[in-house]
C-alpha cells in the first residue's frame, strides 16, 4: 500500500528530514502551509496521515484544527515540535493526537514509530463517529433549476448531476434550511464542521466559491447563492 502524508508546516529543516525519510521508507507527502489548507486538501483526498508543525501557528489553533479534522483523519496524526512542553503534550493529546516528535529527531526511530502506527491502524477497526443530525423536513428540494437530493446526497441542475464534494453538500443543504436568512461565517463553520474554530472564515469563502462555480451560471453575479457584505452568506429560491 501507498503511504502518503499531508504535511502542514514551513520549516525547511523539518521538510528536508521529512523529504529524505520519505525516499528511505518509500513514502510521499504533499504540503499545505496553514490549517485552512490542511482542511481543504482533506476534502479532496485521504491521505495514509498527517504531519503538523506546531511552529507553524499557534497552539490554540492547532487544537482547533485537531479538533475539527479528528474524525475526517483515519490515519496517525503526528505533530512535530522544536519545543516541548508538559502543557502542549497534555493538550495535543487531548486533541486526540497519536504521537508528539520533537525535532530535529533520529530518522531511524521516527520511521519505525510511525510504521507502528499505521500497523496499529490498520489492524484495529475503527468506527467512523457520526455527529447526529436532525431529520430534514424535505428530502428534495429545488432551488431555480438546481434540485437537492438529501435521500442519495445527489445536487443535480437541468437534470444534470452535479458533483459535489461532502463538505460541499452539507453547507449547501445548510444554507438552505436556512434560506433568506443571512448567516455569518462563524455560524456556518460550526453548523457545518460542527467546531467553532478559530481564522476559518477562508474555509467558508472557498466552499461558496466552488459551489457558485458548480451551480450559478455566472458565478461572479449569483441569482441564488447571495453574499451579504459585513454579514455573511445567504440562499434565496
Amino acid at each position: 500500500m501507498t503511504n502518503h502524508f499531508l504535511l502542514m508546516g514551513q520549516d525547511p529543516d523539518l521538510i528536508h528530514q521529512l523529504d529524505q525519510l520519505g525516499k528511505q521508507a518509500h513514502w510521499s507527502f504533499d504540503q499545505v502551509t496553514t490549517p485552512t489548507g490542511l482542511v481543504v486538501a482533506l476534502e479532496n483526498h485521504q491521505p495514509t496521515g498527517i504531519w503538523w508543525e506546531l511552529s507553524a501557528t499557534d497552539l490554540d489553533t492547532t487544537i482547533a484544527t485537531m479538533t475539527l479534522v479528528r474524525h475526517q483523519v483515519h490515519g496517525p496524526i503526528t505533530v512535530f515540535t522544536p519545543k516541548l512542553t508538559e502543557r502542549i503534550q497534555r493538550k495535543l493529546y487531548r486533541a486526540r493526537v497519536d504521537d508528539i516528535v520533537a525535532f530535529p529527531f533520529t530518522a531511524a526511530v521516527l520511521r519505525a514509530q510511525l510504521e507502528q502506527r499505521q500497523w496499529l491502524y490498520q489492524h484495529v477497526q475503527f468506527k467512523a463517529a457520526v455527529t447526529p443530525s436532525r431529520q430534514p423536513s424535505r428530502q428534495l428540494i429545488t432551488i431555480g433549476r438546481w434540485r437537492l437530493n438529501r435521500q442519495n446526497y445527489t445536487v443535480t441542475k437541468d437534470g444534470a448531476r452535479v458533483d459535489l464534494t461532502p463538505k460541499e453538500f452539507q453547507l449547501l443543504s445548510y444554507l438552505i434550511d436556512h434560506h433568506d436568512q443571512v448567516l455569518s461565517r462563524d455560524q456556518l463553520v460550526a453548523g457545518v464542521w460542527g467546531y467553532d474554530m478559530l481564522n476559518t472564515s477562508r474555509i467558508v469563502d472557498i466552499h461558496i466559491s466552488h459551489l457558485r462555480d458548480k451551480l450559478e451560471d455566472d458565478p461572479h453575479h449569483p441569482a441564488h447563492l447571495l453574499t451579504v457584505r459585513g454579514f455573511g452568506y445567504k440562499i434565496v429560491k
